[in-house]
């Protein structure tokens, strides 16, 4: 047997290719940006044709940087968006670009919804709020808006089975947590409803096989090892959404274990045995691919996104100062970001680039309040960072609402990766925080799901103990809990003015 697992990343703005070891150590990796489209309010489309090659390109450079033989490859894995409505006929084909899963157009269709199901029942059977994230809104948006192309489509694939049919799988395969975010799925019995289905009049025989996590599906073709220096026969297994890859890669396997990801989409995810419902109906219940059972979730749509939107419509100065001495602009606004006292003098920022996922309000905006003339730009940096993370305490505290008990979180993304930042979480949550000996954890998720299927590893539960690490630890500093939860309530407040007071 080989040495080697590959986890591929296909993200919303960009992919990653990671090599690892069998013990979970990352030994090459690279990275590739590509754009979305906004070509109306709420849009949000990409392309596969800038996609596939990224990932192709990706994956052969890490391979490159990794100086290892390719040939002790032993599988791969992908880990990949969800809500993506992706079209296909029947050679393959997409029919049009993807709708991204941050588009909000399907909140048209919601009364069309609402006049075939109450909101109460689509949650109790597919465990999703109703919003128009999820692909059943953009399903319907699609045949109401264009036709000609509904009539041609054979599958409606996601985006886990549509690349792994690029690096040539055989067949549709997707697993539980991406047929989950589809909003047609029976989330008790792991599988496509058929209740919903039919009473949207959708066929199921055009929706992707479920498979089980790290299933084989396929094996590389002599050409796709041309474009991804890949060795030909390399296993392809079914990876999952990329959420689902995060807190795997993060080792919540088992029934309690917590996982927050601040990426570019933020979520708090506890594992459960049980698929509880949310009594106030505001928190996701999804399939753990692997274990089969549950985690209890609800997302901010933006989350890291917003820092990044601030890197590039504000940070040119540090972007452009850091490429001279090789370095990361992150790093540069960090530095700033330490140096102004917590609270942001009073700054509130809304984080809301693309709606407010937890109180499904598509319509919200992102906001500054409480500038003044005295404002520097790290104040306002510092309130993007905090604004991100008093999202992420609102979604603790509808998890706690519940009846959900959070005594610790294991932390990823790229919130996990500046200790400044990781600190302040435990801070505003008031929680342990710790932090992974890599935060690569979506591609760790996919390679370990390929290597259970490959047989690497005896099981899901085994594959964590071998290969997931935590490194590090940050304990919350009390004297800021006041401070803090103030800050947090000013959010909450800010929204919920807006909100009232008719702004959206």
């Amino acid at each position: 047997m080989g040495k080697y697992l590959v986890g591929i990343d296909e993200g919303t703005t960009g992919c990653k290719t990671c090599i690892f070891d069998l013990e979970g150590k990352v030994i090459g990796t690279d990275y590739r940006e590509y754009p979305c489209y906004y070509d109306k309010s709420g849009w949000v489309e990409q392309k596969a044709d800038e996609i596939t090659p990224a990932l192709f390109d990706s994956c052969k450079a890490a391979i490159a940087n990794s100086k290892i033989d390719p040939n002790e490859i032993i599988a791969v894995g992908l880990s990949t968006q969800g809500s993506v409505t992706g079209p296909v006929d029947k050679d393959g084909k997409l029919l049009r670009d993807f709708i991204g899963w941050q588009d909000l157009r399907g909140e048209s269709e919601m009364e069309e919804i609402l006049s075939k199901i109450s909101k109460e029942e689509l949650y109790k059977i597919t465990g999703h709020p109703l919003g128009a994230i999820f692909s059943i809104s953009k399903n319907i948006w699609f045949r109401n808006h264009q036709p000609d192309l509904y009539e041609k489509t054979a599958m409606f694939t996601t985006n886990q089975d549509y690349f792994l049919r690029q690096f040539g799988a055989e067949g549709y395969y997707t697993d539980i947590s991406s047929s989950s975010r589809e909003g047609f799925m029976d989330v008790d019995k792991h599988e496509w409803s058929k209740e919903v289905l039919e009473l949207f009049d959708f066929d199921i025989k055009k929706r992707p096989t479920i498979a089980e996590g790290g299933q084989p599906v396929g094996k590389v073709t002599k050409s796709v090892s041309e474009k991804t220096g890949l060795p030909v026969g390399t296993l392809l297994c079914v990876g999952a959404h990329d959420q689902n890859c995060s807190t795997f890669g993060a080792g919540a396997v088992r029934d309690g274990d917590v996982a927050m990801v601040v990426g570019t989409f933020g979520s708090c995810f506890v594992v459960s045995d049980k698929a509880i419902r949310d009594p106030y109906g505001a928190l996701v219940v999804k399939g753990n691919v692997g274990p089969k059972n549950y985690t209890i979730e609800a997302f901010a749509n933006t989350a890291a996104s917003s820092y990044r939107w601030y890197r590039d419509t504000f940070g040119g100065v540090e972007t452009a100062y850091a490429k001279l001495i090789k370095d990361d602009p992150y790093n540069l606004i960090n530095k700033q970001i330490e140096l102004t006292p917590p609270g942001a003098n009073g700054i509130t920022y809304l984080p809301y680039l693309q709606g407010n996922g937890l109180r499904g309000n598509s319509k919200a905006k992102g906001a500054f309040v409480g500038m003044s003339l005295g404002t520097t730009k790290a104040e306002i940096a510092r309130s993007i960072m905090e604004g991100i993370s008093y999202e992420m305490r609102d979604i603790l505290e509808a998890q706690k609402k519940a009846g959900i008990k959070i005594d610790g979180i294991r932390l990823t993304g790229g919130g996990s990766k500046a200790p400044l930042w990781a600190q302040m979480q435990a801070d505003i949550y008031q929680k342990p925080i710790y932090t992974l000996q890599t935060s690569e954890t979506g591609t760790l998720g996919a390679a370990l799901y390929a290597g259970v299927g490959a047989g690497v590893y005896k099981s899901y539960e085994e594959a964590t103990d071998i290969a997931v690490h935590i490194a590090g630890e940050y304990i919350p500093n009390t004297k800021l809990a006041d401070a803090y939860t103030d800050g947090y309530k000013r959010f909450v407040n800010v929204y919920e003015a807006l909100a009232k007071g008719g702004v959206y």
